[in-house]
């Protein structure tokens, strides 16, 4: 997703259009909000404390961790190391 996000950025600018990516931006911004909000219960309050939504959380278990944190793992490579993957997959290799 950021490198979607990233690449609508820069043919915003390059199309002359900054304020449009300036204003994606600011929603982008905006939007985390929404797409955090209802994650950070889960990582802040401790199962058994006072609330409905604290009595449902419990640990997922080991393989669900593995397969969470591979995936996180992966989509932060894929992001980094995108300079070296987009050309491969568009067909835009350089000589």
């Amino acid at each position: 997703m950021f490198l979607g996000k990233l690449q609508i950025f820069t043919a915003a600018i390059d199309g002359g259009y900054g304020w449009l990516a300036g204003l994606a931006v600011i929603n982008t911004v905006a939007s985390l909000f929404y797409y955090l909000r209802w994650l950070a219960p889960a990582f802040l309050q401790r199962p058994g404390e006072s609330g409905d939504e604290a009595a449902a959380l419990e640990p997922a278990g080991r393989w669900a961790s593995v397969a969470a944190y591979t995936a996180g793992a992966a989509s932060l490579a894929l992001g980094v190391a995108a300079a070296v993957i987009l050309p491969l997959v568009t067909g835009h290799l350089t000589r």
